[in-house]
This record gives C-alpha cells, sequence and structure tokens, in this order.
C-alpha cells in the first residue's frame, strides 16, 4: 500500500491530471482535494479546464446528451410529473412536486444525487406542503424556499377550477424538515410566477394572483426578505413588462435581473426581454434591445432557460417565421389552458378566475416544540363556495406516538395504489424508445442567447446555429414544462411532456400522442474532447 502511494505520489501532473480527469466532478473530485497540495493544485486545474470544455461545447452546440438508465424500483425512482419546482444545491439537484396526466399534484421531495446518478426520497419532518404545481424552488445559505402554487380543487371535469397558494414553506437541509412560515402581511397566492435570490432578498414577478380581477397575470414586483421574514411590494413606475407566467428570470448579480418570454394569455405569447435595475431606492425596468430574433428560442413560457455564464440556455426546436408567432401544433391547446394527453387534461396556470378572493390575516400564535406546526394554515375561502379540505400528510402534528415511523410506509402505499390504477387505466405504459434520426427537426437543440452587453449596451442577441454541428448526441424528443438546473460541468434536465412526432403517423390525434416523462438528461462536452 505504501509503494502504491509512492508511485501515484510520483506520477507526473500531467498523467495525474489526466486520472482525475475521470473521476467525477461532484463529491469525488472534492474529496481528491482534501490528499495533499499537489492533489489540490491539480484539482483546480481540472475543475477549470473541465468548465472551459463544456462553455466551449455549448458556444459550439457540440454536446452530448447523457440519459440517466431507468428503473422500475417504485421506492427509488420519481413519479412521472411536469410543471414541477427543481433547483441545484452542493452536489444534488432537489425535485419538488408537480403534476401528472391524471391532473394528481404531489408535495413529495426528491433529490438525485449527481454523483452516484441515482435518485433518493427525504422524509422530511415539520409541515408538509401542501401538493401543487408551478411552485418556485430557490436556494438560500442552506435552505430551501418553496413559494406558491397551484392545485386542481376537484377531479370533476365540470369544476375543474385550480386552487392557489400563498403557502411559503421554507426545507432546512440540515435538518431534514419542512417549516411553515407565518408572515404578516401575508403575499398573496400565485403560481406560474419567477423568482430569484439577490443578496438576502427573495425577489418574485409576475404570475396569475388570486386577488387579481379576472385573473389576469401579474406584472408587479414582491420582495420577501429572507433574513427578516417579511413580504413587502416594490412600486415601479413604467414602463414595464406586461403582466405574464411561465417566464424565465435570471439573476445577473445582486442588483440586476432579466425576465425573459412568458405568457399573458390566450395567443399571448412574449419574446421580450426586461431588465430590473434594483439600486437605490427607485427601481427601474428596461426593456432590452433584441437581435437576431429569427433565431432565438420559441415557446418561452413553457420551456424554462438556465444561465451559463454569459449565455441563457433554452431547449428547443429551431422556430420558423409561423413559430414566432404561433404555437407550436402539439402544444396549441395549452394556450386555451386545457390540453388533452391521452384523453386527459394537462393543466397550466388558468387566465380566467372570476372570484376576487381577499387574503386573510392570521393573528401571531407560538409553536410547540415537535415534529409539526399547531397553528392552523391561513386559508382562502369564499363564502359562496363550500370549505374543502384536502388531507395531506404533515399538515397537522399528530398524537399518536408511532405517526413518524408510519408515514414513509403510508407515502409509499399510496405512491404504489397510483401507479397501480395508472397502469389498469393505460397510463403506465414504459417511454417508448423513438430513435430520431440525426438533424431531426423534431429533437431539442440548444438556442442560445447572448446577454453580455445586457448591463452596458442594454442589449441581447440570439446567436446563430452552428450547422458544423448536429441538435447533440442522442437528444431526446421535443418537450415541455421541464426542469433544466446548472450542475457542474453540465446542464441536467428533468421531466416535461414529451411529444413524439415520429409517431404521428401511427395515432389518430393531429400531433401524436404527449406522454409525461420522469426522464433524466445530462447535456455534457462530448466525450471526444475531455
Amino acid at each position: 500500500m505504501v509503494e502504491d502511494e509512492a508511485f501515484i505520489h510520483s506520477l507526473p501532473s500531467e498523467v495525474l491530471e489526466y486520472i482525475i480527469g475521470l473521476v467525477s466532478p461532484y463529491n469525488d473530485l472534492q474529496s481528491c482535494k482534501l490528499v495533499c497540495k499537489k492533489w489540490l493544485e491539480v484539482v483546480q486545474e481540472v475543475v477549470n479546464k473541465h468548465q472551459m470544455r463544456f462553455l466551449s461545447s455549448i458556444n459550439n452546440n457540440n454536446i452530448h446528451w447523457e440519459t440517466l438508465p431507468s428503473s422500475h424500483d417504485l421506492f427509488t425512482t420519481i413519479s412521472r410529473r411536469y410543471s414541477h419546482a427543481a433547483c441545484y444545491y452542493d452536489n444534488y439537484m432537489y425535485v419538488f412536486g408537480g403534476c401528472t396526466s391524471t391532473n394528481t399534484t404531489f408535495n413529495d421531495l426528491w433529490k438525485l444525487n449527481l454523483s452516484s446518478r441515482t435518485w433518493v426520497r427525504p422524509l422530511p419532518t415539520g409541515s408538509y406542503p401542501s401538493p401543487k404545481a408551478c411552485a418556485t424552488l430557490v436556494c438560500y445559505k442552506d435552505s430551501l424556499i418553496l413559494y406558491g402554487g397551484w392545485t386542481q380543487s376537484s377531479s370533476s371535469p365540470l369544476h375543474q377550477v385550480c386552487q392557489l397558494f400563498n403557502e411559503l414553506n421554507i426545507y432546512r437541509l440540515k435538518t431534514n424538515k419542512w417549516d411553515y412560515e407565518y408572515t404578516h402581511p401575508a403575499p398573496p397566492s400565485a403560481a406560474g410566477h419567477s423568482a430569484t435570490v439577490h443578496g438576502h432578498h427573495m425577489i418574485v414577478f409576475g404570475g396569475i394572483r388570486r386577488q387579481l380581477s379576472l385573473g389576469q397575470p401579474s406584472q408587479e414586483i414582491l420582495c420577501y426578505d429572507l433574513e427578516n421574514n417579511s413580504w413587502y411590494q416594490k412600486e415601479i413606475e413604467e414602463p414595464k413588462p406586461q403582466g405574464r407566467y411561465g417566464q424565465t428570470q435570471i439573476a445577473l448579480n445582486e442588483h440586476n435581473l432579466l425576465v425573459i418570454g412568458g405568457c399573458g394569455g390566450p395567443n399571448s405569447v412574449f419574446n421580450d426581454v426586461w431588465l430590473l435595475n434594483m439600486e437605490g431606492p427607485r427601481w427601474r425596468w428596461r426593456e432590452l434591445t433584441v437581435e437576431d430574433q429569427e433565431h432565438g428560442a420559441c415557446h418561452m413560457w413553457c420551456s424554462p432557460g438556465c444561465k451559463v455564464e454569459e449565455k441563457v440556455v433554452f431547449l428547443c426546436r429551431r422556430p420558423n417565421a409561423q413559430q414566432a408567432s404561433s404555437p407550436h401544433p402539439a402544444y396549441a391547446s395549452h394556450y386555451n389552458m386545457s390540453a388533452q394527453i391521452r384523453g386527459r387534461s394537462v393543466w397550466v396556470p388558468p387566465v380566467e378566475n372570476p372570484i376576487d378572493r381577499p387574503n386573510n390575516r392570521v393573528p401571531e400564535e407560538k409553536n410547540i416544540k415537535g415534529n409539526g406546526d399547531l397553528n392552523l394554515r391561513r386559508q382562502e375561502v369564499d363564502p359562496k363556495e363550500p370549505v374543502r379540505i384536502h388531507p395531506r400528510p404533515g399538515t397537522r402534528p399528530s398524537v399518536r406516538p408511532n405517526a413518524m415511523k408510519n408515514r414513509g410506509k403510508q407515502l409509499e402505499a399510496l405512491k404504489q395504489m397510483e401507479e397501480r390504477i395508472q397502469r389498469l387505466q393505460g397510463n403506465a405504459r414504459e417511454i417508448p424508445k423513438v430513435k430520431v434520426p440525426s438533424g431531426s427537426q423534431s429533437s431539442m437543440s440548444l438556442c442560445l442567447l447572448e446577454i453580455s452587453e445586457a448591463l452596458s449596451k442594454y442589449r441581447v442577441r440570439w446567436l446563430p446555429p452552428n450547422d458544423s454541428f448536429t441538435n447533440g448526441r442522442g437528444s431526446p424528443e421535443e418537450a415541455v414544462l421541464y426542469s433544466i438546473v446548472h450542475g457542474r460541468g453540465e446542464l441536467i434536465v428533468f421531466g416535461g411532456v414529451q411529444k413524439f412526432i415520429a409517431t404521428q403517423a401511427t395515432t389518430n390525434s393531429p400531433g401524436g400522442p404527449n406522454i409525461v416523462s420522469n426522464a433524466v438528461y445530462f447535456i455534457q462536452a462530448p466525450k471526444s474532447i475531455i
């Protein structure tokens, strides 16, 4: 053993760099830093080169798609879903909630170990969030902040009214616990909004908000002080972006953010870009000049973007003139807020809500030590409607001594029951492996928005495609309502609704079958240049 260690330490730096370059960039690579000073220097050099190769592959659209192998074990595989919330923190991608093709919303939390490429389902204590989709999940210090969301109130097609939430839940990573945060004044209910963290504030823009007349998308800015646990609304003068939901929000620095695209309702899709400057007491919106829009991404209200250095990456088909002004035929019915997926409705935030439901104030109450929160959640109730109680685990503390012990078994039993029902209904078939020819127009490719001059010259530019490369080796079929996060030298794409255009000839529907996915894809630099 001593001779082996001496041999490794005597290796030239170039050889050692090659060997360490084969190690996972997550936990394993971090452990290599602790061996000795020489290894620390080599690891830093490997990280820098790995990042440069990844950025070069993104810029040249020369990427490699890697797929996480599927598993049939219900206990170690996350359910298929779309419109979920996701973020990256410390070698893990966290996923909360989302919706299925049967209009079921989740309140489960999963994390993908990016080092071992395996799913893990924590079973937190505390007060669980409501089952919901279209919420936002951001990271602050060692906590995950979950805000807003929606769920369907009734399973009957005649009463397809969604319920919006104003819940603010904080997941404590160190203690594996959900906390429900009471604030005064309480924030409005919201879904389909966007959020980023700037300093010790979470900035929330847009979305569908319940108190708005006729349910029009909001154009207001909400601020949450993460240190003082308080909300306030920032009044900003015109000009400012139109109300929207489904937009991409990018943090440039502590005082500036970008809002890209979004949807304002039926046949109202935005491809504009706005800059919000938050320096000083007077905040200002400014619409940026967008150059080369013919190369831009389409459907930016249901295809999220992700910042990679000086670019924002979108995944979609390359648009043409018709796509720039009209919805993709596969998802056109989303603009009416109801699309058919195997004969069932797929819900996104509504564009119309005729009921104005004001927020009720909740007096401050003290918590009692235990696994739950004894305060009742604030409910927004319309006096004309019956109160519907949605039971969910962790809402109220249980007095049974074995409640926490049995919670995991109960959740898994419910999950197995749902999977069994879906199989009986023919909705849980394996996602077909559709082989896409090289250069297929139905597969996803990168659309890059250059933002390096957003602050200096108030302009952004869509980059033309690189014809030297295809859409990417192993690129999947086009999808919407997925999540995309930036890991270490890779992008991680999860879930969504996939449209298998290659099977149009074998289906009766105009655009082929839609399939809710739980697939995970990793966008990396090609192995040949690593």
